[in-house]
C-alpha cells in the first residue's frame, strides 16, 4: 500500500529514506530549512520545501496530519528535534519516525513520544556485525519477540533435499515461505521441491533454531 510520507529533515539518513520511498511509489514531501538540500531533490521526491518546522505556523501550514507517516531525518541538534517531536505530538499526528544519535537520545525521544526511534548507525553495526558472524544469513528481521523472518543462504549439506525429507517444521519449528533463484522468486508450497545451491530462502521460526540449521555448510 501507497503511504503519504513526511520527511523533516535531509541530512544523510532523511535524503537517502525520502528518494528511497519515493522510488518505492509512495508520496513524499521532503523538508529542510537548507534550500540547497531542497533544491538537490526536488527530482527525486513529490515534493520538497524549505521551511523552519520549529514555527508552529509554519508546521501548521504543512498540514502533518494529511500525512500516514511522519520522519525526523535529522537528528544533529536534539533540542530541535525535541522541538519539532513536541509540536507534532500536540498535533495529534498519526505516527512519527525519529533517528537518534546515541542511545540517550533514543531514551529521550521514545518518552516524548515517538512511536518508533532510529539508531541508524546502531542498525548498520548489528547487520554488518550478522553478516560476518553468519555469512550464511543475508538478512534478520525481528517480527516478534518469540519470531524472527531470516533471508539465508542454503547450505551445501542441504543441496539436493528436499522440504519433506528435511521436515523443518516438524523438526525445528521452521516454516521455508520463500524461494529466490536470481532475479526470480516463488511462494513455496511443493513440499517435494529440492533446494538448489545458489538459492535463497526467506524463512520464520526462532532465530537459534534458524541459526542451527542454516548457519553451517
Amino acid at each position: 500500500m501507497k503511504k503519504d510520507v513526511l520527511v523533516i529533515g535531509l541530512g544523510t539518513f532523511g535524503y537517502a529514506l525520502a528518494t528511497r520511498l519515493y522510488k518505492e511509489g509512495h508520496h513524499v514531501m521532503a523538508v529542510d530549512s537548507d534550500e540547497h538540500l531542497v533544491n538537490r531533490i526536488k527530482d527525486d521526491v513529490t515534493i520538497s520545501i524549505s521551511a523552519d518546522v520549529t514555527n508552529s505556523d509554519v508546521l501548521e501550514e504543512i498540514d502533518p496530519n494529511k500525512f500516514d507517516i511522519i520522519v525526523l531525518g535529522r537528528s544533529s541538534n536534539l533540542e530541535l528535534a525535541v522541538l519539532t517531536l513536541a509540536q507534532l505530538k500536540n498535533m495529534n499526528v498519526k505516527y512519527i519516525i525519529a533517528k537518534a544519535n546515541s542511545f540517550l537520545q533514543r531514551e529521550i525521544l521514545i518518552k516524548l513520544g515517538a512511536d518508533e526511534v532510529v539508531l541508524a548507525e546502531d542498525e548498520m553495526a548489528k547487520r554488518i556485525a550478522n553478516r560476518i558472524t553468519h555469512p550464511n544469513i543475508k538478512e534478520i528481521f525481528d517480527f516478534s519477540k518469540d519470531i524472527s523472518i531470516m533471508n539465508v543462504k542454503v547450505p551445501k549439506r542441504l543441496v539436493g533435499k528436499t522440504l519433506k525429507q528435511l521436515d523443518l517444521r516438524k523438526k525445528n519449528n521452521i516454516t521455508v515461505f520463500m524461494r529466490k533463484q536470481g532475479d526470480q522468486t516463488e511462494i513455496v508450497n511443493d513440499p517435494n521441491i529440492k533446494f538448489e545451491a545458489k538459492d535463497e530462502l526467506f524463512v520464520a521460526g526462532d532465530e537459534v533454531n534458524i541459526l542451527k540449521v542454516f548457519d553451517r555448510n
